[in-house]
């Protein structure tokens, strides 16, 4: 009787599940089948026209679904001040606000099977844009060089100290240096992005190099600042030349190839050296020295007398 009743309870279980999911799949049918409206979209020629100005209205990017099946057939317009359009077949409209303020004007499109969407736009008749948005102006303001008279085939540096003038932060940007050499072909031999962001009226400074100085005359660096985060909107001032004389290698200073002078040397380094040295000789001085005795130290042990004891008593003529 009691497995009877467990079969039947597992059957209602079952009847309910399957009726739950034939009811989803139902509502899930029910969607497929509804087809999906058009996209409105809408654009206005001038969202701060003046008052009595006429304002063009433009909802043709609208875009129909369902593979083109719900082609868009109508289009109505209002322009948030009570006046509006009636459906017509086109998606332009044109009006002009009589009074100064703020209107949201709107479109609704429909398709052939009477599917509809809508989009809108703000207008502001009467009232003042507001000011263009600020923008980073980065300007290479000076530039150093190491060495700063380079021969053929010297590493080279340079430093490059960038100035933001724009009235917004730069969050990155790119300093590049070209190299132009005599026969006037930039080359470019470095780039490196600036360490951080730059703030308005601040610097920053970037390094480029080492780079190879490879043929005698003179040059001209060329050190641009370019792929500035967020955009900038002037760009003439964003490149400084730098002037160089790359000098031939120098002569050899012995007759038959001898090497040149050495570096300086530090005087300071040469008296240090010496004093290290005097310190070196006389630690060994004293760690090599053999000892002497000091005058607290007892004398040696005398050996013992080990010679046979005199006779006694003494013989004949003794004491």
């Amino acid at each position: 009787m009691g497995s009877r009743r467990t079969y039947l309870a597992l059957r209602r279980r079952a009847a309910i599940a399957l009726a739950v999911w034939a009811v989803a799949f139902a509502m899930l049918a029910v969607a497929a089948a509804i087809p999906e409206g058009p996209t409105a979209a809408l654009t206005v020629d001038d969202a701060y026209p003046a008052v009595g100005q006429l304002v063009h209205f433009n909802a043709s990017a609208s875009s129909a679904h369902d593979a083109g099946n719900g082609r868009i057939v109508a289009y109505r317009f209002t322009f948030g001040d009570g006046q509006g359009t009636e459906w017509q077949p086109s998606p332009l409209a044109d009006h002009a606000y009589g009074a100064a303020g703020t209107f949201v004007a709107a479109v609704t499109v429909e398709d052939n099977r009477g599917a509809t969407g809508a989009a809108s736009v703000t207008v502001h008749p009467g009232v003042p844009p507001p000011p263009p948005a600020q923008a980073p102006d980065l300007v290479p303001i000076q530039g150093f060089m190491s060495p700063t008279a380079p021969q053929v085939n010297d590493s080279v540096n340079v430093t490059v100290v960038v100035l933001n003038r724009g009235g917004a932060r730069a969050d990155a940007a790119d300093v590049v240096v070209y190299d132009v050499p005599p026969n006037g072909t930039a080359v470019e031999v470095g780039t490196v992005a600036l360490p951080g962001p730059v703030a308005p009226s601040a610097t920053a400074s970037a390094r480029v190099g080492p780079f190879a100085a490879v043929t005698a005359g003179n040059h001209t660096l060329r050190i641009v600042v370019a792929n500035v985060t967020p955009p900038e909107t002037d760009l003439t001032d964003n490149e400084l030349d730098l002037r160089v004389s790359v000098l031939a290698p120098s002569a050899p200073s012995k007759p038959g190839g001898g090497a040149g002078p050495g570096p300086a040397v530090s005087p300071a380094a040469v008296v240090l050296a010496a004093a290290a040295a005097a310190s070196a000789l006389g630690a060994g001085y004293f760690l090599l020295r053999p000892s002497s005795k000091g005058p607290l130290e007892p004398p040696p042990a005398t050996p013992p007398d080990r010679s046979p004891p005199p006779i006694w008593p003494p013989g004949p003529g003794g004491q």
